[in-house]
């Protein structure tokens, strides 16, 4: 068929193929489906793939883009970050997307800080450590083992553990180790404080007192309450 005739011809079956119900119009496709060649078949498919398979991030404006993208949960942003380079690109430039999602996880929000990629980086921490708390792997235990009677007070500082016991001693551990580094005679401490040279006891006694951690020695003891209870300081 000549060129000329073939348009005319293609003018007329579009214009009829037109004027077909939906039904009628699916059917006319089967039937031409059905009379393809192998190359008909690939060429119907790629260009399928083109009109169907559109990039809608890609395609809408950064804003419209923005505004599809908060309706989405977190877990599915992330998933579609996984898409191309291209969606991670726009989804992680989205500030408000994970301000939102770092304020439903409780998080205070500095708005003047307009960094997308530092909120979606608070966002995946503080999932990492929720899921860490939930599997158990947030934090490490070890047991300290040397008093010989119950423990009463218990202070933290810079990775030292100060404990003072019923046995009538105190001890300073290293927590990364386990490994007591003093142990000194005391009275029954009710409450403790302490920095590299000293240890501050306050004791059911109804006594304060200060202790040289080498070498054991009380360097000061005072007097004065007389009741029975001791209120540590929080």
């Amino acid at each position: 068929m000549e060129r000329k005739d073939f348009e005319t011809w293609l003018d007329n079956i579009s214009v009829t193929f037109l004027s077909l119900t939906d039904l009628q119009k699916n059917e006319t496709l089967d039937h031409l489906i059905s009379l393809s060649g192998a190359v008909q078949l690939r060429h119907l498919s790629n260009n399928l793939e083109t009109l169907l398979k559109r990039d809608f991030l890609k395609l809408l404006p950064l804003e419209l883009s923005f505004y599809l993208l908060k309706w989405l949960d977190p877990q599915t942003l992330l998933t579609c970050c996984l898409v191309s380079k291209q969606w991670n690109k726009v989804i992680s430039a989205c500030t408000e997307v994970w301000q939102t999602a770092c304020k439903n996880l409780g998080w205070q929000i500095d708005d003047s800080v307009q960094d997308a990629l530092h909120w979606k980086k608070v966002y995946l921490k503080a999932i990492l450590r929720m899921k860490q708390l939930e599997d158990h792997e947030a934090f490490e235990t070890s047991s300290l083992i040397g008093h010989s009677a119950r423990v009463y007070a218990l202070y933290y500082k810079d990775g030292l553990l100060c404990t003072g016991s019923d046995d009538l001693s105190a001890k300073l551990w290293d927590v990364s180790t386990g490994q007591c580094v003093y142990g000194i005679q005391t009275h029954t401490c009710a409450a403790v404080k302490f920095d590299e040279q000293k240890l501050v006891t306050g004791s059911f006694d109804n006594t304060v007192a200060c202790w040289e951690w080498s070498s054991g020695a009380r360097t000061q003891h005072f007097r004065g309450h007389t009741g029975a209870g001791f209120q540590r300081e929080q």
